[in-house]
């Protein structure tokens, strides 16, 4: 097993195992009432009751695991001529190489939106404890991290498959 795949299937493990452990956390700690949008003087102005937030992750959770697990069992069978990639003749020559590539990429994605999930549970779990302050500040970095993650996850497959297959050893 490559680093990089050893690698992707640690995060994914992380990422199933954090999630549930911050959405339990964020659950049994906030009230009834949640607050999940706030106005520009940081007062709270949208509440969700917390079963439907509990519930609504759990089924975001459920889809985005089982739809990308689909996808990974699905992706071998498509044809090597039917995929729009680039360097096609090479790639479906290599097409164990492709899948391989393929198959940790959906386990990135997959992970990407878990850890995304589990840092705007941990953000609203924060937000929510700091109800009664007169600022609620120092989560900025939520809305740039989760956007880096989802980017560099989804660039990084198109940028792989314009390089050319490695040699196999």
């Amino acid at each position: 097993m490559k680093v990089s795949t050893f690698a992707i299937r640690l995060w994914r493990l992380a990422s199933l195992v954090g999630f549930a452990a911050l959405l339990i956390y964020t659950y049994v700690s906030l009230e009834t009432n949640v607050a999940v949008g706030f106005t520009p003087d940081s007062r709270p102005d949208l509440f969700l009751d917390r079963d439907y937030l509990f519930y609504g992750c759990v089924a975001i959770f459920l889809i985005n695991n089982t739809v990308i697990n689909v996808l990974t069992k699905l992706f071998p069978k498509v044809s090597g001529t039917a995929l729009p990639i680039p360097n096609q003749p090479l790639w479906v020559e290599n097409r164990s190489q492709l899948n391989d590539i393929v198959r940790d990429w959906f386990y990135c994605l997959m992970a990407a939106v878990n850890t995304v999930m589990a840092l705007a549970l941990y953000v609203l779990g924060k937000l929510n404890k700091q109800l009664g302050e007169t600022s609620l500040s120092g989560y900025q970095w939520l809305l740039p991290v989760c956007t880096a993650i989802l980017g560099i996850v989804i660039v990084s497959l198109p940028i792989r498959l314009a390089m050319k297959p490695t040699a196999e050893d």
